[in-house]
């Protein structure tokens, strides 16, 4: 293991300088609880001396234990998986600062796990010759002491943990209430960092490797898996055989051990390991008999996140029996062994998917290195991967979504590749992986390079020619605004696209480079320098075994013996690619070809709509634009060789090589045949010849051409029969005067290009089908066909080729395709008539049209088949619609297929008739009718019936497969997703009605996931994503769902839908159908702005401005993207994408929202016995008055309850303090004791004033939580309370204890004269007191109580007429009193203490009662409600008065007059 070399290396406390020589996991599995606990012994040999500390990348897990060299050691973890989720008080527009936090973990900005050196370890210095470990020799210090100096010897750091919170890396199937899959657990891996350090603590930074050494610890039984823990004694688990008896005899029955229903069967099925590395051991535990310990080692150093982990009932399939025999005798020991495990009831499955895995290791071993690994591969399948293989040490994790019978053709392909690329990732991408993410096109070229270099010798060459066609034509489609490959690496992670397009282009590149350099070489190709790569890496020449960009090209050219500098600059450092328009013109005089070649891709003015902006591309571009790249320029002109091949007249392809060295060349091209079109001549006579009888092997031998294709309906008859057209008489002419056959660019495959032959005729292009024998020539042919209108002669020519089984398979499927362009009625329907001939000729029963009994055996013609009513369906006539003749012939071939006989399953050919049938009920654009015919015409009753009836049983037959696959399952339930495509496209197009709910049922948790994840397509694809409730389920779905791979696919679809509303394309299907109009066309301008407009929102930045304008004020969506971000189950990547569909529609704001509680008003209700009860109402006061601050000197604020009418001048005298708790019931009791003279202490005090005051408003109090009032009672009609107006209170710096008081604004006619008061200082105070002012005689009004008041006497220096307030909290209201007269010379105050700022209470007497309350006497109320006063004293010797009083309904009655 090398070093890790980081800047500041030499620094004492640096925490990396360190190297990790091995690493050993012991992990211990539960399926009930699910649970992981683990323990990871690091061996790491220190760089420094001054060791202080060390870090680890360590996510989602849970630390119980860190010791190093056995010491225990503080340590310090921040775990990311805590810091996803918004914080509390955040919402969307915050979503920044949750993206902040995972952006300084994944680019290692932020500490995950530092562990503190203990003082007592000692790092001890060592020499190579004194005891050092091999491994330090061998691994981390062959580099750094070759020389012999001073190293230090490795130190181990133990950290136990345990994992309850699996968000990512570990997925448990089957162990949720309703799943019924078998249970089983495996990593999540993939190529990118991050994973492994959710299973166990390590360096994650993709470069770093080591040793390992895995011990898992497992239960041994399915049933043991889910049983309840036995009690433990003596540290032996109790079993459930005492003595070697069994419990049968046990009172206690152990039914309900289990928490599932599994047969007995299932209950005894073997649990299985399969780790990476190699098994040493398979014990069971010693300590509990149903469990058991697999052991597994890594010999060769390996990253961490290719330890790949997967145990459960698995079944094991041996495929090294598919090793032919000699190859198992020729190979011996060295043969690989290939183990493959699946789930119970899919072996077969396994043993048809992989049965070619073996001689794929053999192939590899051969031609490039020997298996890097341990002497066994082994491949797990398992459910819900989201990707198709992860590829590990020596192990491959496969989905089972590749698994298919033998009786199916469909997944062949697809699987095939799959499969052998895990086989070749073993080589390049674990053993080779890149030096940085820009380097990683090397390690997806190179092994896909490989995968496709083996399918050749698998599926043969032509196979080989027309995928790589195939895969050249959709880089040249998708390359546009792309980064190039070597950037492309940033950017992998932002979309699942991204790594699509890498793996294409950089195998395309890798196979034009392998073209050229075999080409220059003549034999040495990329796969020579494959071969040196992986040779470098066995020998330890490559660090770690990373490649590097720089160093692949030094490989490159050192194999094939030329400089690459101008060809790694186009193709890995730039994007796009070139445009050829070629211009061939034959000099008579000169005997030579002028060829111009011109370059177009730079002219902007070439440039067609297909560079606009489409759905499926949006979210991708605003992800790159997010993260900073910026669309270049097309290069001007690609420089490059080019083989031009001159089919000359006497059918002898000559080969020139061009150097393309700028945007335009001009090259003569020497013509060698003296002669012109000898084949033509020849052909002539060999048909003259056939048609007179005569044998054309005569004298005319010579001159007769056996044409190997596309020969065929030579005879008049057949002639007649397939109605064949053959070149006009003026064509024959034209072509006798050509001096060669056709011309081909770049025929080696050396460039990845669009060619344009101009002015190339029709009928080269022809020769050229039939005569050259390159599958990509031909297919080049097809599509030149394509783009050319209908003629009998084009049907003529490629029906030959459909029927003609020497052609490839593809290019016969690719011709049945173009056939259909020439079905049309102005000629006569030529095209229809060939296919239905072709279907007929070659599946029907001779002389009928019912179809023969299906047999698949051979594949090719399986697929021309499928072909061929594939390409009928699209016939449409010039009113849109299909002939009925197109819909009969559609609906009798489903109607009568017979697959009994068949070995192989109809079931995706089936699929195929259903998506024929509905494509012929949809109305497609009208074609213009000839000669100004109309096509408008209505049909008539007899039409309109057939048509109805037909739609009819088209319906009854979707439906009736629709249903069948419910109680009969599909491969893959095929029915039920074609029959969802199909009713997506007649919703759309209005042939049925629209149904939301037929997509959404399928769209529910518990139906297959490819099932789900159509329905949720359908439903966008319909415009269901502007509907709210659809919406929030389905960003539901996207957060919650258990299984990865439908969260992945959910949120790729979730994109396209937003694609669709930023660009306007969202199908309203309110709209009603606008009619052709086949008459007088009014032409009239459409308004500039519009198209303007439009053609902006096809743009990147237009888009993001619509797409943020048609859903930022959306509150479902933001309501639902918040619930989503702040789940605790997402993984990384949802929370990611979460955040970038953020970024598109929420502005960023630094700022976080406060939320208060708006002010209530308190009302007052009068229980009876003396006892009134305050609580809240239901009214808001929203309202507030001018806030007025009034101090004291040192003293706490006081709550002024009224003053006298006629103020008099009266000496200071304490005020009496009343100390009231407040209790959460919200109800006060008083009781006033007989009245009591003062202290001897005390001067003498005036007596107290009989008249209690309007109180002063006071503040609100704060709200008490968990606290329901009852409703107040209702205020008399007549006179209801004046509505008080509220100031909120002013915090005033004061140095007596902080108190509040609220303000009662009084009626105009009874407000006090304002006194002003200076400010006093703030000092905090854990109680708040409120002053009272009352008169002594006014007490006798308050009546008896319970409850009983502290009243102590306090100085006040209030003078009459001065106005205190007090600021209170903000939900107290204050107590509305009618202001009275009294006649006094002193009012003392009185303050209440309370756990509240202030009392309140709501007057409830109407204008009657109160006016009887004033003519009330005051000394028949005074002796109703009598009061009395008592002197008190504490232990303190403080004295207290005892006020007893009693309350009555809640109104205090005014004050008597003097």
């Amino acid at each position: 293991m090398a070093p890790i070399e980081l800047d500041g290396a030499d620094d004492t406390d640096s925490a990396t300088s360190f190297t990790v020589l091995k690493q050993s996991l012991e992990l211990d599995f539960s399926f009930s609880p699910r649970l992981v606990k683990g323990k990871a012994t690091i061996e790491i040999q220190p760089l420094v001396k001054n060791l202080k500390t060390v870090q680890f990348h360590c996510r989602q897990l849970k630390p119980t234990s860190i010791k190093v060299e056995g010491r225990l050691a503080s340590n310090n973890y921040s775990d990311l998986y805590d810091r996803l989720a918004l914080y509390p008080g955040t919402g969307l527009n915050q979503y920044h600062f949750s993206k902040d936090r995972i952006d300084r973990h994944t680019n290692d900005l932020e500490d995950e796990l530092i562990i503190y050196i203990p003082p007592g370890v000692r790092i001890r210095e060592s020499r190579l010759d004194e005891g050092a470990t091999h491994d330090a020799v061998l691994n981390g210090n062959s580099q750094l002491n070759g020389s012999g100096e001073v190293i230090f010897t490795p130190i181990k750091i133990e950290i136990q943990y345990t994992l309850d919170n699996f968000r990512d890396a570990l997925q448990f199937i089957g162990t949720e209430d309703g799943d019924g899959r078998y249970p089983h657990v495996y990593t999540r891996n993939n190529q990118f960092r991050g994973m492994a350090s959710c299973i166990f603590p390590c360096i994650d930074d993709g470069i770093t490797k080591c040793l390992f050494d895995i011990s898992i610890r497992y239960p041994r039984t399915l049933g043991d898996a889910f049983c309840k823990p036995r009690p433990i004694a003596n540290g032996i688990a109790a079993s459930s055989e005492i003595n070697g008896t069994g419990k049968a005899d046990s009172v206690m029955s152990d039914a309900d051990d289990d928490y599932r229903d599994f047969t007995e069967e299932e209950k005894a099925m073997e649990m299985a390991v399969i780790c990476s590395g190699e098994m040493t051991d398979d014990i069971a535990d010693v300590t509990d008999s149903t469990r058991k310990t697999a052991s597994f080692t890594c010999a060769s150093p390996v990253l961490p996140q290719h330890i790949g982990i997967v145990f459960g009932p698995f079944t094991h399939v041996d495929l090294s029996e598919y090793r032919d025999t000699q190859d198992d005798e020729r190979l011996g020991s060295n043969a690989i062994r290939v183990h493959a495990f699946c789930l119970p009831g899919r072996t077969e499955e396994v043993r048809n998917s992989a049965m070619m895995l073996a001689r794929t290791l053999d192939s590899f071993t051969e031609r490039y290195q020997s298996y890097p690994f341990e002497k066994a591969y082994k491949l797990a399948f398992v459910d819900d991967l989201d990707c198709d293989v992860a590829s590990t040490a020596s192990f491959s994790i496969c989905s089972s979504r590749l698994l298919f019978p033998e009786t199916v053709w469909e997944p062949l392909e697809h699987t095939t590749r799959a499969l052998v690329h895990a086989v070749a990732s073993q080589w390049i991408g674990v053993n080779v992986i890149a030096q940085r993410p820009n380097d990683y096109w090397i390690i997806v070229g190179g092994s896909w390079f490989m995968t496709e270099f083996y399918l050749r010798e698998l599926f043969g060459r032509n196979d080989h020619r027309f995928r790589q066609k195939k895969f050249a034509d959709k880089v040249i489609q998708m390359d546009h605004r792309r980064p190039s490959l070597f950037a492309l690496g940033e950017y992998l992670t932002l979309d699942p696209g991204e790594q699509e397009f890498m793996e294409l282009k950089a195998l395309s590149v890798l196979s034009v480079l392998h073209n050229r350099l075999v080409k220059q070489s003549g034999k040495n190709g990329v796969d020579r320098c494959l071969y040196r790569l992986l040779f470098n890496a066995r020998n330890e020449k490559l660090v770690n075994g990373a490649i590097s960009t720089d160093g692949f090209l030094d490989i490159c050219e050192k194999v094939g013996h030329q400089k690459l500098d101008a060809f790694f600059n186009q193709w890995i450092y730039g994007s796009g690619c070139p445009t050829f328009e070629c211009h061939p013109a034959f000099n008579k005089k000169k005997q030579v070809i002028q060829l111009t070649i011109k370059q177009t891709q730079a002219d902007s003015t070439l440039r067609t709509v297909d560079w606009l902006l489409t759905a499926s591309d949006f979210m991708r571009e605003a992800k790159e634009r997010k993260h900073g790249f910026r669309v270049s320029p097309d290069p001007p002109a690609f420089v490059g060789p080019m083989t031009i091949r001159i089919h000359e007249a006497d059918g002898t392809p000559y080969e020139h090589i061009v150097d393309i060295n700028s945007s335009t060349v001009k090259v003569e091209i020497q013509y060698n045949t003296k002669y012109k079109r000898l084949k033509r001549n020849r052909l002539a006579k060999e048909r003259a010849a056939a048609a007179q009888g005569l044998d054309a092997t005569g004298d005319t031998s010579e001159d007769v051409t056996l044409y190997s294709l596309g020969d065929l309906f030579q005879t008049p008859e057949e002639i007649e029969e397939w109605k064949i057209s053959d070149w006009s008489a003026d064509d024959e002419a034209r072509m006798d005067q050509e001096s060669y056959e056709w011309i081909r660019i770049d025929a080696d495959f050396e460039w990845i290009a669009k060619t344009n032959i101009n002015e190339m005729p029709s009928y080269m292009y022809v020769s050229q089908l039939q005569q050259d024998k390159d599958v990509v020539a031909q297919a080049e042919s097809v599509e030149y066909l394509a783009t050319k209108a209908g003629h009998p002669l084009i049907s003529s020519i490629l029906i030959k080729i459909l029927m003609d089984n020497r052609y490839f398979h593809g290019v016969r499927t690719l011709a049945a395709d173009v056939i259909s362009l020439s079905a049309s009625s102005d000629i006569d329907w030529i095209g229809l008539f060939h296919l239905t001939k072709a279907f007929r000729e070659l599946f029907c029963i001779p002389g009928s049209p019912m179809t023969r009994s299906n047999d698949f055996s051979d594949r090719a013609s399986y697929l021309i088949q499928c072909a061929i009513p594939r390409s009928i369906s699209k016939i449409k006539g010039t009113d849109g619609k299909a002939p009925q003749q197109v819909k009969q012939f559609l609906l009798d071939i489903i109607r009568y297929n017979d697959n009994r006989g068949n070995e192989y399953s109809d079931d995706f050919y089936l699929a195929t008739l259903m998506s024929c049938l509905a494509d012929s009920l949809t109305v497609g654009l009208p074609k213009a009718r000839p000669n100004g015919m109309d096509a408008g015409s209505s049909l008539g009753l007899v039409d309109e019936a057939e048509e109805f009836d037909f739609k009819r049983k088209a319906m009854e037959e979707l439906s009736r497969h629709q249903r069948l696959d419910e109680w009969i399952p599909s491969y893959q339930n095929i029915y039920t997703t074609t029959v969802l495509d199909c009713n997506l496209a007649l919703s759309i197009n209005r042939a049925i009605p629209f149904r939301p709910t037929e997509f959404l049922q399928y769209a529910r948790a518990g139906n297959a996931e490819n099932v789900r994840l159509r329905a949720w397509s359908c439903l966008v694809d319909l415009g269901m994503l502007m509907n709210d409730n659809i919406l929030e389920y389905m960003i539901f779905d996207m957060a919650s769902d258990e299984s990865p791979y439908f969260r992945s696919r959910l949120i790729s679809i979730f994109g396209k839908g937003l694609g669709q509303i930023a660009l306007g394309d969202v199908l309203t299907l309110d709209k009603p159908v606008e009619p052709v109009n086949t008459g007088f066309v009014i032409e009239q301008e459409e308004g500039q702005s519009n198209r303007e407009a439009e053609f902006k929102r096809r743009k990147l930045d237009g888009a993001m401005a619509a797409l943020k304008s048609e859903l930022q004020g959306k509150t479902a969506l933001r309501e639902a993207l918040e619930s989503a971000l702040r789940s605790q189950e997402s993984s990384l990547h949802e929370v990611q994408e979460l955040h970038e569909i953020c970024s598109l529609l929420y502005p960023q704001e630094n700022r976080l929202w406060v939320t208060r509680r708006m002010p209530r008003y308190w009302g007052v209700q009068h229980e009876g016995a003396g006892r009134l009860r305050f609580y809240r109402t239901e009214r808001v006061r929203t309202k507030p008055l001018p806030s007025k601050s009034t101090t004291a000197k040192e003293k706490a604020p006081k709550l002024r309850i009224g003053k006298p009418k006629l103020p008099i001048a009266m000496p200071e005298q304490p005020p009496v303090v009343v100390e009231e708790q407040l209790q959460r019931s919200q109800s006060i009791t008083v009781a006033v004791p007989p009245s009591s003279t003062l202290p001897s202490s005390q001067p003498p005090q005036p007596p107290v004033s009989a008249l209690i005051p309007t109180p002063e408003p006071s503040s609100s109090l704060p709200p008490i939580a968990n606290v329901q009032p009852a409703a107040p009672p209702a205020a008399p009609p007549a006179a209801p309370p004046v509505a008080p107006t509220v100031i909120p209170p002013v915090a005033t710096p004061v140095a007596a204890p902080k108190s509040t008081i609220t303000k009662i604004k009084l009626p105009a006619s009874e407000k006090p004269k304002k006194s002003h008061t200076p400010a006093e200082p703030k000092v905090k105070k854990k109680q708040k007191i409120v002053v009272l002012k009352l008169a002594p005689e006014k007490l006798a009004y308050l009546g008896n109580g319970s409850s009983q008041l502290k009243i102590s006497l306090k100085n006040s220096t209030t003078s009459p007429g001065r106005k205190e307030s007090v600021d209170s909290g903000d939900d107290d209201i204050p107590l509305i009193r009618q202001a009275s007269e009294r006649k006094s010379t002193m009012s003392p105050a009185v303050s209440v203490a309370s756990d509240r700022p202030s009392l309140q209470r709501q007057a409830t007497d109407n204008a009657s009662k109160k006016r009887k309350a004033e003519s009330t006497p005051d000394t028949e109320r005074a002796g109703k409600r009598p009061a009395s006063v008592e002197l008190m004293t504490n232990g303190s010797g403080k004295p207290r008065l005892m006020l007893k009083l009693s309350v009555g309904k809640g109104r205090l009655p005014p004050s008597p007059k003097s």
